[in-house]
């Protein structure tokens, strides 16, 4: 935690420096360069030394440095590589993947076929209020299926990585 205090405080300084000097390039990249070590401090690191993206915090610092960095120094193609894989990774980790997809489809089916049976036969009995609870319980047991077995890439990979961490991140 300390280096990482050590890496903000250095993006504080910097930016207070490049505020006074927004025209000098060579703050600019000592500022993105200080960015990406913060950035990169900031992670979880697994025991194997692998970064990842393990909370919310860190995904969010991952986006905004990755802008910086490409605002920041356009000219440095180190920079503007590790902006754009942080990019990407961000992006990809955004995605919403099914967990369990063959549990959570059957599981839906089920809902989705006892809604409709007890609707059918509230209607063939003319009993609305079994109409209405099919339709309510079953859309409710289907908005369920997707809270608990949908999920983004990047919670599913961070769950993964836990057991191996080695350092948190912040």
């Amino acid at each position: 935690m300390v280096e990482h205090e050590d890496s903000a405080a250095a993006v504080q300084r910097l930016h207070q420096e490049l505020l006074a000097r927004p025209d000098d390039n060579e703050l600019r990249t000592q500022l993105a360069w200080a960015l990406r070590r913060m950035t990169e401090e900031s992670l979880a690191t697994t025991v194997y030394q692998v970064r990842v993206i393990a909370s919310q915090r860190q995904r969010d610092l991952c986006r905004d440095a990755a802008a910086r960095i490409r605002d920041l120094a356009p000219w440095d193609g180190e920079l503007q590589a590790f902006a754009n894989g942080m990019s990407a990774e961000v992006e990809q980790g955004g995605r919403w993947i099914w967990e369990r997809k063959p549990l959570a489809y059957t599981l839906a089916a089920c809902f989705v076929a006892i809604g409709l049976a007890l609707a059918v036969t509230g209607g063939l009995t003319d009993n609305i209020p079994l109409i209405v609870a099919a339709g309510v319980l079953s859309s409710a047991a289907l908005a369920g299926v997707v809270l608990i077995f949908r999920k983004q890439a990047w919670r599913i990979t961070a769950r993964e990585a836990q057991p191996h961490l080695a350092y948190a991140g912040i």
